[in-house]
């Protein structure tokens, strides 16, 4: 192939764009066909979002221009596993991020879908070895943030109104901003749910028990002008009082949402929800607009 760096990575990917069409229909698929893993999985769906697309284009510019310097690959259908392992064994040496290496082996797996189904031809980078090589050297920043035992830690806090907004959050998936100010016109007067207005102005329904929704309730209406005003830097304290009473590791109050996400996500797959079903639900649980979110969430 001729032409530029930018032209010929650009032209390569036009065979794995699929703009407005569904991501999770992808995935299913993918995995009816004998995909188990997540490496399977991206080895068989194309890019279906355009933030995607301008990253992992970006990222494989990145990896010919330097093919092109190191190793005189002018034509972006010579790349091949060495000229790839090296450019990424390049991101280790310079001490990236773990998480930032993830993003450029996913973009250089997906440039080599796209080499496969542009040249008709199997590519494979075999990126394995250099995976195992950044996952023992680089900083990990995406920590697990769960609690080991999320009820221990909502039992052993010591402040009742506090307790119950633990509740909530574990039980419902709460963020703290959303509890704070709460109001009566919120409750449901036919069911245990409460309307909140999340990130990006997205509006959910959040079902809690009737027990905790009673809690919660009761609290808001002895609340001045039945609204719920509390100090989040406080509440956070209480938290961190309770996790070392209960003998494990602090991680904010966004842990309890990391243990809803996983609670709900694995009651799903019990009932018999597949994979993509119970992200998809959970997605909207948390009040996501990305399902990769809310992977993180899970692992």
């Amino acid at each position: 192939m001729r032409g530029s760096v930018v032209n010929q990575v650009q032209t390569v990917f036009k065979s794995i764009i699929s703009f407005g069409e569904s991501k999770h229909q992808a995935k299913e698929q993918a995995r009816s066909l004998g995909a188990k893993t997540w490496h399977d999985i991206g080895k068989n769906i194309n890019i279906y979002s355009y933030n995607t697309a301008d990253s992992y284009r970006q990222i494989a510019i990145e990896a010919f221009k330097y093919a092109k310097e190191n190793f005189n690959v002018k034509d972006i259908t010579k790349i091949e596993a060495q000229h790839i392992n090296s450019f990424l064994e390049s991101k280790i040496e310079s001490n990236v991020k773990y998480s930032t290496f993830q993003k450029y082996a996913a973009a250089c797996e997906k440039l080599e879908v796209a080499l496969s189904k542009y040249t008709k031809q199997n590519y494979d980078f075999n990126l394995k070895d250099t995976r195992e090589l950044a996952q023992k050297i680089l900083e990990r920043t995406d920590a697990h943030r769960a609690y080991s035992d999320p009820q221990k830690l909502v039992d052993a806090i010591q402040n009742k109104t506090y307790r119950v907004l633990a509740e909530a959050q574990l039980t419902g998936g709460f963020r703290v901003y959303e509890l704070n100010y709460l109001k009566m016109s919120q409750f449901s007067d036919n069911s245990h749910s409460i309307t909140v207005q999340g990130k990006g102005g997205k509006v959910r329904e959040i079902e809690l028990s009737e027990k905790t929704y009673n809690e919660l309730k009761a609290i808001v209406e002895k609340s001045d002008n039945q609204k719920l005003v509390f100090s989040a830097d406080s509440y956070r304290n209480e938290l961190k009082k309770a996790a070392e009473r209960s003998n494990q590791a602090y991680t904010g109050s966004h842990g309890l949402r990391w243990n809803f996400a996983q609670n709900l996500f694995k009651e799903l797959q019990e009932s018999g929800k597949t994979y993509e079903q119970s992200l998809f639900i959970v997605s909207h649980a948390l009040g996501h607009n990305r399902s990769d979110i809310t992977e993180h969430y899970l692992r």
